[in-house]
């Protein structure tokens, strides 16, 4: 079954067929326009006939027209079909709401959403709702399904009841299941995790995996247990690993991973011919990364690594549109199909300079010709999260030495860390960092206040407090190297009920309001691209070395990561499940 916007009525296929057959007049017709033939990899002239919101003909005849046709002539541009991005987590800052409208004035008519955190945020009913309300976008919004919260805390893993994600899958508008983070206790036999890769499968999703590095043989495992695809291929050799045992191979080029090029030039070299099985994704990049495009902007990377642009345009929506079930809709400029069409200058650009959705023009020159409906978030539960008073205290984030070396978590890079025991000046037991350059306190502070963990922290740079809403697990990260400054930017923004601050040397630096459920802002893209590409300045000036601050923020909480993180226990050791330094109870 097809999402609601997607469905047809028997008397507008009576109609559809009528303007096929020169019958009836078009409601619209795109004149003379070089036609990009994703099934057959060819240019032609053509014309293309609509029908509402759907493809009549494509070809060589003249349609029936009357005074309500609207003729647009296209001898100047190529067509090809709207960009499909598989991989959206839309919460990382922006939202939906806001990533669409950025999304579809560059040329991507459908998005497939991550659930993750309005699944463990919102009720079943509200999170259904949202589903319902973003479905009559201009742009197409279809969902995953989480089958796993990506953090080993009870209470996230205790709202993937079976009886919910079944539900899940089942809704029309969830096209896959995943990203698969348990992947190893699916492959290690946990009964509940089998089950609902079985309910997925039963639902007739595809189940997308998370296996970056993974072995021939972990990937078998995988793929027996009924894993589709990956999207996490490092490099050229990866992706040819994933294609050689039937998955669809989503080649990325995000903050954390902007190899796309890479692995273009990599495929190149080792003779693939065959790209039928490969898609394009940004993985959810944060707002600054985005700032020269979307999926665009991945094409155009890929053209340019030397890939035939035939391919690279059917990467972007051929290939999803297939994968997913969705090509007798989507996908390609054919009759039948939806007009979701880009309209090119050159091939070589494929940022474009008309968008049609839906059979209507609804963005020139990266610019929508209206906003998208407002969505009142509030009614579907989407708001402040609930969080403690701001009574964060300085002592608070205290770090006690338990043996003669304490476990410092140095960042390897945006993601990993490593654990690097270390001898650390000590004032009665307790970390001195004041005079040692490019440490800082770490703290994951529950956002209800019962308990905090703290430890110490290498290669996020040096200044005096920051602290943010926005983490997979839903608490509090500040780090800092001034427990008062800390403090300060935790209280604040409690105060605010969501947000990530910046403090440094008594002022503050960076304010970014977050007041959907502590990872979301409400402002425009461009705003948020401004802002957070300020945001990362002001880290890189203060000594972060990496891609992306936001993404280490975001994973510091993440489990599913080696090799140290911050939990409701301690900090872990995600190898063998030990506490290096244990949590404090609050209340």
């Amino acid at each position: 079954m097809i999402n609601t916007p997607l469905n047809m009525t028997e008397e507008k296929l009576a109609a559809l067929i009528a303007v096929s057959r020169f019958k009836a007049p078009a409601t619209a017709w795109i004149r003379g326009a070089k036609v990009l033939q994703l099934y057959t990899g060819e240019l032609l002239e053509q014309h293309v006939v609509l029908y509402d919101d759907r493809i009549a003909y494509v070809g060589e005849k003249e349609p029936m027209t009357d005074s309500n046709t609207h003729i647009i002539e296209a001898e100047h541009f190529i067509l090809t079909a709207g960009y499909i991005e598989p991989h959206a987590h839309s919460f990382q800052m922006y939202n939906p709401r806001t990533l669409g409208e950025y999304a579809l004035a560059r040329g991507t008519t459908v998005l497939l959403h991550d659930n993750l955190p309005f699944f463990l945020q919102l009720q079943q009913q509200e999170m259904e709702e949202l589903i319902e309300a973003l479905a009559v976008m201009p742009i197409k919004n279809f969902w995953w399904a989480r089958l796993d919260p990506q953090v080993g805390e009870a209470e996230m893993t205790r709202k993937f009841e079976p009886d919910r994600v079944k539900r899940t899958l089942h809704n029309p508008a969830v096209l896959q299941a995943g990203e698969l983070t348990y992947w190893k206790e699916l492959i290690d036999g946990d009964p509940s995790m089998i089950a609902l890769m079985l309910e997925a499968r039963r639902a007739g999703k595809r189940i997308e995996t998370h296996n970056p590095g993974a072995s021939v043989e972990t990937l078998n495992a995988v793929a027996a247990a009924g894993a589709t695809g990956c999207h996490e291929s490092i490099n050229a050799e990866e992706v040819m690993r994933r294609l050689r045992l039937g998955y669809y191979a989503t080649l990325r080029h995000s903050s954390i991973r902007p190899d796309l090029a890479e692995l273009v030039k990599g495929l190149l070299a080792l003779g693939c011919s065959s790209w039928d099985r490969m898609m394009l994704t940004t993985d959810g990049s944060p707002p600054f990364f985005l700032g020269t495009g979307f999926i665009d902007d991945c094409i155009r990377i890929a053209i340019e690594a030397g890939l035939d642009p035939v391919a690279a345009y059917r990467m972007a929506s051929l290939n999803p549109a297939v994968y997913y079930g969705l090509d007798q809709e989507l996908g390609g400029i054919s009759p039948g199909r939806i007009a979701d069409i880009v309209f090119l200058e050159d091939l070589r650009n494929p940022t474009p300079v008309k968008v049609m959705a839906g059979g209507r023009i609804v963005a020139e020159q990266s610019t929508l010709k209206s906003p998208f409906p407002e969505v009142e978030w509030s009614r579907y539960g989407i708001g402040a999260s609930a969080m403690m008073k701001p009574v964060v205290q300085p002592e608070w984030f205290e770090v006690s030495a338990i043996n003669e070396r304490v476990p410092v978590i140095e960042l390897a890079n945006a993601v990993i860390t490593r654990n690097r025991p270390e001898k650390l000046p000590l004032n009665d037991g307790k970390v001195q960092l004041s005079e040692l350059p490019g440490y800082l306190y770490v703290a994951l502070l529950h956002r209800h206040g019962e308990w905090i963990t703290t430890g110490v922290m290498k290669g996020f740079g040096e200044f005096d407090a920051l602290a943010c809403t926005y983490s997979l697990s839903g608490d509090l990260v500040i780090l800092g190297r001034d427990p008062v400054q800390m403090a300060k930017a935790a209280n604040h923004v409690l105060e605010h009920q969501g947000g990530i601050c910046l403090l440094h040397n008594g002022e503050l630096r960076f304010d970014l309001a977050l007041p959907l459920l502590g990872t979301m802002s409400t402002l425009k893209m461009e705003e948020l691209i401004d802002e957070t590409g300020r945001f990362f300045n002001l880290m890189r000036e203060g000594g972060y070395l990496f891609a992306d601050p936001i993404y280490s923020l975001l994973f510091i909480s993440a489990t599913h990561l080696p090799k140290v993180r911050l939990t409701s226990k301690g900090v872990l050791n995600v190898g063998d499940g030990s506490i290096l330094l244990p949590s404090r109870r609050l209340k």
